[in-house]
């Protein structure tokens, strides 16, 4: 009997623990996406004197073929599209389930770490957003 408490002891200090590290990868890997798509817009911008035109969520826009990741075109890793503004210069994450706190974790990673300020932030129509300059 105390053998099967001490192993729920355990199980219930781990699962929180998990929990943890799962939210720092999600985070890190949509930190890692919005910065591969934010070098690569730069990128179209200096060769091109120009950003590219609006797309719809999930399409690469025209004359970035080839420059952009796969992730670009596929879900997030807590699921939603990226898309690009145009002339406003802005990457979008919409229709996604993250949760503020693991966004706030990619904001800490990318920005600020307050969605409500700087490059980096909450959309408030729902979903997340990247300015570039």
């Amino acid at each position: 009997m105390i053998v099967v408490v001490i192993i729920g002891l355990l199980a219930a200090m781990a699962i929180p623990a998990f929990q943890r590290v799962r939210e720092r990868s999600i985070a890190s890997r949509i930190a890692n996406d919005f910065r591969q798509f934010e070098a690569a817009f730069q990128r179209y911008n200096l060769e091109n004197g120009g950003w590219p035109p609006t797309n719809s969520p999930g399409v690469i826009p025209v004359g970035m073929s080839g420059m952009l990741p796969e992730s670009f075109t596929a879900p997030s890793p807590m699921g939603g599209n990226y898309s690009w503004s145009g002339t406003s210069a802005i990457i979008r994450l919409t229709n996604t389930q993250a949760t503020d706190p693991v966004m706030q974790r990619v904001d800490a990673i990318l920005d600020d770490g307050n969605l409500a300020t700087g490059d980096f932030g909450a959309i408030v129509t729902g979903g997340y957003h990247l300015r570039l300059h």
